[in-house]
């Protein structure tokens, strides 16, 4: 049966305050009668008759400052007209009332509580606004309404210490109030407090691997659904987190919001399919790295061999392993290591971490790549630390770079700008 989706910006949660949500706490439009009529209308356009319609929305579909009467009492008259054969709202259980429900007679409705956990501890401690005793009352309206409930469950939220039981209690008590439940993977929204304490590493996600094989025993579940990524998850750091990383040293070598990109890139990241060479670059003063002479200059080289789509770049750096689609991101386009600073220690140090990133990025992604090569200076940490983590992992690379060239170029100011350096990696790509 068809789906279409409506994302409601009608609004904002009245709530506003789970520790885990963005989406409550992002501005909506006005909710007038004339905003929601527009949006309906032009949402109805591509509805045909037996569809079902979800509805999506930062708040509750049944609060009346969010959604004003007259508008859903519009919208409901909109999905009769279209013979709407399933209809599916959000909200929380303080606007579950009868007489509200009573207006979708009609339509195959279903409510969806956000009910996260079946834990008043759990619910207290996120946030959440509400207890169980709440959810109870809300889908005991919503089924006395000879509507569905559809439960929304938390797995791995902050402050819960046994995952596997957590989740098992929530399910079964679930189950025991609702028509269907979707356990959702808790990631972390930008501008939550749930955020902040990733960045503090009091608190992480579980990768995809992780979360399925918390969730395995109800893969096969029909009333149950799994939701590992509720929305493009990329760490987004909001402006008032963000700082300028500048300087040489430990704090500037495992800075948080470098360990929370690496995790990031290590656990969740998956690489382009289509690319399958996977080519270690030098990071530059200039950011992007793009901006920089050098790597235009190697990205100019890398489109003449014929083979730049397949060419993975990743730049290591004090920040890193950092694929080119990320260089604009912070914190990797807002930080200065200058190597003329770096101690011996400081060195030694900087090939240690780097090294165990270059494992860990192997370990979780290298079996996509064909070939692993590099273009560095063979005197930098960077590829010292390269070196080893091949090493250690039986991986073959290859530096473009051959010491013969860098022998001649290495005493240049600029030794990968050389035009015998750029001429390496074209002929030797």
């Amino acid at each position: 049966m068809p789906e279409k989706v409506l994302v409601l910006k009608s609004g904002t949660c009245s709530w506003a305050k789970c520790c885990f949500c963005g989406y409550g706490r992002m501005p909506g439009n006005h909710p007038t009668y004339a905003n929601l009529k527009k949006d309906f209308d032009s949402f109805f356009k591509d509805v045909k008759s037996g569809d079902t319609i979800k509805i999506f929305g930062s708040g509750s579909f049944l609060d009346e400052k969010q959604v004003p009467i007259d508008s859903r009492k519009y919208f409901i008259d909109k999905c009769l007209e279209k013979e709407i054969k399933k209809l599916f709202i959000e909200s929380r259980p303080e606007y579950v009332r009868k007489e509200a429900l009573d207006e979708f007679a009609g339509l195959d409705l279903t409510v969806a509580i956000g009910l996260e956990a079946a834990d008043d501890a759990v619910l207290d401690k996120i946030n959440k606004g509400f207890h169980v005793r709440d959810y109870e009352e809300a889908a005991n309206v919503i089924h006395s309404s000879h509507a569905k409930i559809r439960t929304y469950l938390l797995v791995n939220p902050p402050y819960v210490k046994d995952i596997r039981k957590s989740i098992e209690g929530s399910v079964d008590y679930a189950l025991k109030h609702s028509d269907s439940v979707v356990l959702i993977n808790t990631l972390p929204h930008g501008n939550t407090p749930v955020f902040k304490m990733w960045l503090r590493g009091e608190w992480n996600y579980l990768s995809r691997e992780e979360f399925y094989a918390v969730t395995d025993k109800w893969k096969n579940d029909p009333r149950i659904d799994l939701d590992v990524e509720t929305f493009r998850f990329l760490p987004k750091f909001p402006q008032e987190c963000r700082e300028q990383l500048i300087g040489v040293g430990e704090e500037n070598l495992t800075h948080p919001h470098y360990e929370v990109w690496q995790d990031y890139i290590q656990r969740w990241y998956k690489p382009p399919e289509e690319k399958d060479i996977l080519l270690f670059l030098p990071c530059s003063y200039a950011k992007p790295y793009s901006h920089s002479q050098t790597h235009q200059g190697i990205i100019e080289a890398l489109r003449k061999t014929g083979n730049y789509q397949r060419i993975h770049q990743a730049m290591l750096s004090n920040a890193g392993v950092v694929p080119r689609e990320f260089e604009d991101m912070y914190p990797f386009n807002a930080y200065d290591w200058d190597e003329k600073l770096e101690t011996e220690e400081i060195k030694k140090r900087y090939i240690e971490v780097t090294e165990k990133r270059i494992k860990k990025y192997l370990d979780a992604h290298g079996k996509g790549y064909e070939k692993v090569l590099c273009f560095l200076k063979y005197s930098s940490e960077s590829y010292q630390a390269l070196e080893k983590a091949c090493a250690g992992l039986g991986t073959p690379c290859r530096n473009l770079l051959s010491r013969e060239t860098y022998e001649k170029i290495k005493n240049d100011s600029r030794p990968l700008q050389s035009e015998a350096a750029l001429a390496d990696l074209l002929n030797n790509l």
